[in-house]
């Protein structure tokens, strides 16, 4: 069978599907569960969740899971932005699967048109199970999306919508990538550390960049009362500014 993600990213945003995000252990079980279940025909499979949330990095770390390189013939990935064109959607399918099967000649493929193209991905899937292309079961599409309504129009029985962490992950989140992942952090930082990420509303990408911010400031009790000086003021100014 074959796997195809989809992704949105931003060059100018901090490496999320990088850091080891806390409280996705339960959401991932169940993705790699839906995606190799027993089912005969094409399964979607959709993640919702608000901006921020890890959406990709669940997506990301399921299509890397172990049991998913087993259980699928072919494994694509596709980044597709709010002006993406077919053609290089396409041409980065072609490329994945090529990867599988070791025939890849961009000069052929620049040269071909859309719709052949297409056909040429359609005739390298055809008869593999992968994630993505309607025609043959057992395949598989895992879908990321912000829109709710999105998620229930292409899985309505089951779509799978990520909560916010709690406050220990947050938290944990933060430590790490301010610390490292040996966690020997000042102990009196520890309650102001917790009053940052109170304010970053259990959003994994608003902890990051703060985080971010963190690890190259003095780590001292002073700069943390500071920032979360700052939070609130942009809070109460923009409420919606940490939840984007």
């Amino acid at each position: 069978g074959s796997l195809i993600g989809t992704s949105r990213s931003d060059p100018m945003l901090p490496n999320l599907e990088a850091a080891t995000v806390q409280g996705l252990e339960d959401d991932l079980k169940i993705i790699v569960k839906r995606l190799t279940g027993p089912l005969s025909a094409l399964d979607i499979v959709t993640i919702s969740g608000m901006g921020g949330i890890g959406k990709t990095t669940l997506a990301r770390k399921a299509y890397d899971h172990l049991t998913i390189r087993y259980h699928f013939d072919l494994h694509i990935w596709v980044t597709i932005s709010q002006e993406f064109r077919f053609r290089t959607v396409l041409l980065h399918a072609l490329h994945c699967i090529s990867k599988h099967t070791n025939i890849f000649n961009a000069n052929d493929y620049d040269k071909m048109k859309d719709s052949e193209l297409a056909d040429l991905v359609q005739k390298k899937l055809k008869g593999r199970r992968y994630l993505v292309v309607e025609y043959f079961p057992s395949s598989r599409i895992l879908l990321t999306t912000r829109e709710t309504a999105v998620a229930m129009y292409v899985d309505s029985t089951s779509p799978h919508h990520m909560n916010l962490l709690n406050l220990e992950n947050s938290w944990k989140l933060l430590r790490d990538n301010v610390f490292g992942p040996e966690n020997d952090h000042p102990h009196e930082l520890e309650k102001i550390g917790k009053e940052i990420v109170e304010k970053c509303k259990g959003l994994p990408l608003t902890i990051l960049v703060i985080a971010g911010y963190l690890s190259k400031m003095a780590r001292t009790l002073e700069t943390w009362k500071d920032v979360v000086r700052i939070l609130g003021e942009i809070q109460l100014l923009s409420p919606s500014r940490l939840n984007a």
